[in-house]
């Protein structure tokens, strides 16, 4: 696991992008769930609006950023297979896009556990409410 967080090899990089993607999709699945029972609300001001109408948040949520992971992706493959860079200028970018999408998977990761805390708590939450 810990090999894995390090590495910042392309096919490293694609598959951590992969999993941001499904931690991604699966915020905005568990965000409308625990919405829907009327107990929660959106904390993100930018979605607030954005989850009153569903179809547009999971347009948004879902098809918008398959496209720029994959754009990322593409530039990132870019940079490590330029032969303009010094492999040292390579090296740093690759480390860089790393630990960018490893915060991004933190922040994922965290916040899709309290979505499952929450709705592993829904039925004692009913029964109090």
């Amino acid at each position: 696991m810990v090999a894995f967080i390090k590495d910042y090899n392309l096919d490293s990089i694609k598959k951590k992008l992969i999993l941001l993607y499904l931690l991604n999709v699966i915020d905005i699945f568990m965000t409308l769930l625990l919405l829907r029972t009327g107990l929660f609300r959106e904390v993100n001001f930018i979605m607030a609006k954005l989850v009153e109408i569903p179809f547009a948040s999971l347009l948004l949520k879902i098809i918008f950023p398959a496209f720029i992971l994959y754009y990322l992706y593409t530039e990132i493959k870019k940079t490590a297979k330029s032969e303009d860079q010094k492999p040292a200028q390579v090296y740093q970018e690759l480390k860089i896009s790393n630990i960018s999408i490893n915060l991004s998977i933190l922040i994922y990761v965290i916040v899709d556990l309290t979505h499952l805390i929450w709705t592993a708590l829904l039925p004692y939450i009913y029964t109090i409410a």
